[in-house]
């Protein structure tokens, strides 16, 4: 080969190098028995350190799972697990046929929507929406959050309630309570307190105010006072009366007493000293 021919051939190959490649297929195949390594530190998005710029296959090539994207150049199918050590951008639309696990700790951030906001179903789409809680009069399933305003039941009920910490409560309905509890500060009832069952009051029983009435039976197992001034007047089975410290009722049948005094133990006969009886 002589000098001619030599650089004819250099001039040819640096005049393609300056062309625009265009590449076809050509049934030409490349293969690699075992491993591949592309070293380049130097890479910029115009001139990538590796170029693929046909229809990638990842790992096995059978049908299934079936091909969900065009066999097209710059796409690529990867059969097998995809692991990432730092960021991933998506930029166009992506599709989960599986469930997609996010560890803790982990934040999703989605943008759009204001505060306060939440992300809903739009029932025309399916896709997600931002939209306020307001506009669901059905109701917020709570879940674990902190209230920013007024909790609003719109009359339905609270059940199943394991323990209730309040710094105050009112009740404008009835008040049911079928366990054990316990009052440590001071407690005011407006209105009428009922009590199907057995009410202690450890530390005596003041009624500073009003009325208190007992329609059932009453018993005293300690020391008792009725009034304490001169003033105070009583009534037994009936109103007390002005100027009389202790009026006492009978039923009016006779041979019924009206009261009866004993001077010791009243489960002994003799120890009967007077009575007032009808006659």
């Amino acid at each position: 080969m002589n000098i001619k021919k030599i650089v004819t051939g250099l001039l040819t190959a640096l005049a393609l190098s300056w062309t625009t490649a265009v590449y076809a297929d050509n049934n030409t195949e490349f293969g690699i028995e075992d491993d591949l390594t592309v070293l380049g530190t130097n890479g910029t998005a115009a001139d990538p350190d590796l170029e693929i710029k046909g229809f990638s296959v990842f790992g096995a090539t059978q049908s299934a799972p079936g091909l969900q994207i065009p066999a097209a150049p710059g796409n690529m199918f990867v059969n097998g697990y995809v692991q990432v050590s730092s960021g991933m951008y998506v930029a166009g639309s992506s599709t989960f046929t599986s469930t997609v696990y996010m560890p803790a700790p982990t934040s999703l951030f989605v943008t759009g929507g204001t505060e306060g906001q939440i992300l809903t179903k739009n029932a025309a789409t399916g896709a997600l929406r931002w939209d306020s809680i307001s506009s669901y009069v059905s109701g917020d399933n709570l879940g674990n959050h902190v209230a920013t305003t007024t909790l609003n039941m719109m009359n339905f009920d609270v059940k199943n309630a394991g323990y209730i910490t309040a710094s105050s409560a009112a009740l404008s309905g009835q008040l049911v309570v079928y366990g054990t509890s316990t009052l440590t500060g001071n407690t005011g009832v407006g209105g009428t307190l009922t009590s199907a069952g057995l009410v202690t009051a450890s530390n005596g029983l003041s009624v500073t105010a009003g009325n208190a009435a007992v329609t059932n039976n009453l018993t005293v197992n300690g020391n008792s006072q009725l009034g304490d001034g001169l003033t105070d007047i009583h009534g037994v089975n009936t109103a007390a009366e002005a100027g009389t410290a202790l009026k006492i009722a009978g039923d009016g049948t006779s041979g019924k007493f009206v009261a009866k005094f004993y001077s010791g133990d009243p489960a002994v006969s003799t120890n009967l000293a007077a009575w007032i009886k009808k006659k």
